[in-house]
């Protein structure tokens, strides 16, 4: 089933494991907005596009450990691939890896409530951490993006407690 540098993987990576409560089009924009899943997934600074960069990976994170002993790595991947074709609130924009997807409109207001930002600023949020906003210097308004996420995100949780 699963060899052991997934045992290892998983180890590291649980807490951006999808919660029992969260569905598809959330666990991937949490992840998107998390500068430490940015080795799996991230935005591409093309509006709310997001790039898979390990689908394995990401499959994993959505469906481990409910499902470990009954499906093989490449069935859980399968599966994975099978949701995000159903997903009404992701698109594929066929790039030509198939590995460039975008957020819909369908879910706009609850990223803006989880994010505590307008629809602009996650689009400016989403070109600021994405590598083609990492090069570019003609965006003046990144740092103060990234930091007002980052407190609406502490600011949530505090009140959840």
């Amino acid at each position: 089933m699963h060899d052991r540098s997934w045992f290892e993987f998983y180890a590291g990576k649980c807490h951006l494991r999808r919660n029992s409560y969260e569905w598809l089009w959330s666990f991937l924009f949490r992840l998107c907005m998390d500068p430490e899943a940015c080795s799996i997934i991230t935005f591409i600074g093309d509006g709310l596009r997001f790039r898979i960069l390990d689908l394995k990976a990401l499959a994993f994170l959505y469906y481990y450990p409910n499902d470990r002993f009954i499906f093989t790595d490449q069935e859980v991947i399968n599966l994975f691939k099978s949701a995000l074709g159903r997903n009404q609130a992701i698109c594929n924009c066929w790039a030509t890896n198939n590995d460039v997807y975008d957020f819909t409109s369908l879910r706009d207001n609850e990223m803006m409530i989880y994010s505590g930002m307008s629809m602009q600023q996650l689009q400016d949020y989403a070109y600021c951490v994405s590598p083609q906003g990492e090069y570019d210097n003609g965006f003046s308004d990144c740092e103060s993006l990234i930091s007002h996420y980052e407190f609406g995100v502490k600011r949530n949780l505090i009140e959840r407690e």
